[in-house]
């Protein structure tokens, strides 16, 4: 099974995520504050989500791309795509997503801490 994960690091003050890849296919694993690995397919946490679907808009999405990326529905992905752009996290133009710097922020924040729990 392929796996990845997410990793954030900063260069020239920016943030910059990247997914390494394990495998023919690109995944997001994280870990819960269990220490488990969460791998897609099993029940994810809301925050997992939302994290994933900052990391993947880190250049403009549009919905369709966001929502077969993330593997969400309509539904679920209009309502994480209405609670982060109503917090700041992403920003719409055009139709298209892309995270903003406070979401990049929540992002980075979010893997220092899986790390802090996975270690």
């Amino acid at each position: 099974m392929a796996r990845g994960i997410v990793r954030a690091t900063r260069l020239n003050g920016q943030l910059q995520m990247a997914l390494m890849e394990y495998g023919d296919e690109t995944k997001l694993q994280l870990r819960q504050s269990n220490g488990c690995d969460f791998i897609r397919g099993l029940k994810r946490e809301r925050l997992e989500i939302m994290a994933e679907i900052l990391c993947y808009c880190n250049q403009q999405k549009t919905k369709t791309d966001i929502m077969y990326k993330v593997n969400l529905n309509h539904a679920q992905l209009k309502r994480y795509l209405r609670y982060l752009t109503s917090q700041g996290l992403l920003m719409v133009n055009k139709n298209k997503y892309a995270a903003t710097q406070k979401g990049c922020r929540f992002l980075d924040l979010f893997v220092q801490l899986n790390d802090i729990l996975g270690s």
